[in-house]
C-alpha cells in the first residue's frame, strides 16, 4: 500500500499543512484542523476538486492543517499527487512575465522556497527583488514540494513593487524548475553555479522554447566560473546581472580568508560592466546591526556594484540607504545633470561645476546618482 506525505504540521508549525495520500478504495477525506468546524467542508471540497483534475484516483486523503492558506493547501496537494501518481504537477493557466531589464536591484531578499509562513507578507518589506530559493535552503528530498509551493505563491501573493525572482537548482534539476515555473510568470530566474557561458545559453534556449520573456541573473561560484566571467557575461541577451557566490568560491580555491574573494569580485564587476549588465555584490551575514549593513552596502556601491543580497527583511532598509547618495552628492549630481545637458544643447562638450571639470563619464555617473535618490 503506497503512502505519500508532503508538507508539515504540528504545534510548532504555522501556515502549513501536511497532506498524506494512501492507496484505498474508500476515498475518504479526513481533515484535522483547529478551524475544521468553520472550514472543514471547504477544505474537503478543495481536495475533491484537485483529485478530479487527475481522474479522482482511489486514495484516502488525510489533511493535518496548521493554519495554511488555500493556495498552500493547493500546492501541498499538487505535490503529493504528483509524487504519489508519478505525474507532472498539474497544468496552470500561463501568466506573462513582467520584465524590466534595467531597474534598481539594490536589495535582493532571499526567501526559503519551502517555508509558506514567510511568503504572504514578503512584498511588504520593500526589497527591489524577492528571491524564492529552491536551491540551498531546500532539502534534496523537498525540491518538488518547494517547486509546487513557489509556483502557487507567484500566482497568489502580491509582491508589490518587488521583482519576482526564483533561484533554481543547478543542472538538470534547474531545467525542471524552469519548466514547472515558467507558467507562473516569474520575472527572473537566478542561476546558481553559472560557471560557463554554455549553462546560461542552454537556459536561454529553454526559455525561448517555452515562450517565456523571463530574464536571467548569474551566480558565479568557482575559480573556473571567475575565469569564464567575461564570456559568461555575454552569453545571452536575457542575462541582466551577475554576482559572485563568495562562500562556494572560497571553498573552491581552498581559501579561509574572505579577502581572497576581492580579486574575484573585481573580475565579476569588470566583466559585467564590459558586457553592459549590472554587477551585484554578494550577501552580508550581519543582521542585527543596521549600521554595519548600511556601511557594507555603501562600500559595495563605492566599488561600482548596484546591489547587495539580503538574508533577512531587516537588511533591506539599510541596504537601500547604503546605495542612496548623500545630500551633498545628490545636490552636486543634480547640478551636473542640469548644467551638462544645457551645455550640450548649446554645443559644448566639457564644462565646470563648482570648479570641477565635467565631461560625459562624469555626467553619466551623475545621472545614475540622481536616479537612486
Amino acid at each position: 500500500m503506497a503512502v505519500t506525505t508532503v508538507g508539515f504540521a504540528g504545534p510548532d508549525v504555522r501556515s502549513d499543512v501536511r497532506v498524506t495520500l494512501t492507496d484505498s478504495n474508500d476515498g475518504k477525506i479526513v481533515v484535522s484542523s483547529s478551524v475544521e468546524a468553520l472550514y472543514g467542508d471547504s477544505i474537503r471540497d478543495q481536495v475533491r476538486a484537485k483529485l478530479s483534475q487527475v481522474g479522482s484516483p482511489r486514495v484516502d486523503v488525510f489533511i493535518e492543517d496548521s493554519g495554511a492558506l488555500p493556495y498552500v493547501i493547493d500546492a501541498r496537494l499538487e505535490a503529493a499527487m504528483s509524487q504519489h501518481l508519478a505525474q507532472p504537477l498539474l497544468p496552470i493557466s500561463p501568466r506573462d512575465s513582467v520584465v524590466r531589464a534595467h531597474r534598481p536591484r539594490r536589495s535582493r531578499l532571499y526567501v526559503p522556497g519551502n517555508s509558506p509562513k514567510l511568503h504572504p507578507n514578503v512584498g511588504l518589506y520593500g526589497a527591489d527583488c524577492v528571491i524564492f530559493d529552491l536551491e540551498d535552503s531546500v532539502a534534496a528530498t523537498e525540491k518538488e514540494t518547494a517547486r509546487a509551493l513557489v509556483r502557487q505563491t507567484l500566482i497568489h501573493v502580491d509582491l508589490g513593487q518587488s521583482e519576482s525572482v526564483v533561484r533554481i537548482n543547478s543542472g538538470s534539476l534547474g531545467h525542471q524548475d524552469v519548466e514547472a515555473l515558467v507558467p507562473a510568470g516569474p520575472s527572473v530566474f537566478l542561476v546558481p553555479k553559472a560557471n560557463s557561458p554554455e549553462i546560461l545559453a542552454a537556459l536561454s534556449t529553454q526559455l525561448d522554447q517555452l515562450g517565456s520573456r523571463a530574464l536571467l541573473i548569474a551566480i558565479v561560484e568557482s575559480a573556473k566560473g571567475v575565469a569564464n566571467a567575461n564570456e559568461t557575461a555575454k552569453s545571452t541577451p536575457r542575462l541582466v546581472a551577475m554576482t559572485l557566490g563568495i562562500e562556494d568560491y572560497l571553498a573552491d580555491i581552498h581559501a579561509t580568508d574572505k579577502g581572497a574573494a576581492d580579486w574575484a569580485n573585481g573580475m565579476i564587476l569588470n566583466a559585467s560592466r564590459a558586457a553592459g549588465i549590472s554587477p551585484l555584490a554578494s550577501v552580508t551575514s550581519v543582521i542585527h546591526d543596521d549600521n554595519q549593513v548600511e556601511e557594507f552596502a555603501r562600500k559595495m556601491a563605492s566599488y561600482g556594484f548596484e546591489g547587495v543580497g539580503c538574508i533577512h527583511p531587516r537588511q533591506v532598509g539599510p541596504a537601500h540607504r547604503g546605495f542612496a547618495p548623500t545630500e551633498e552628492e545628490l545636490l552636486f549630481a543634480i547640478q551636473v545633470v542640469e548644467q551638462y545637458e544645457a551645455a550640450t544643447a548649446a554645443g559644448q562638450g566639457v564644462i565646470a561645476v563648482d570648479g570641477r571639470m565635467v565631461d560625459e563619464p562624469v555626467y553619466l555617473r551623475a545621472k545614475r546618482t540622481v536616479a537612486y535618490r
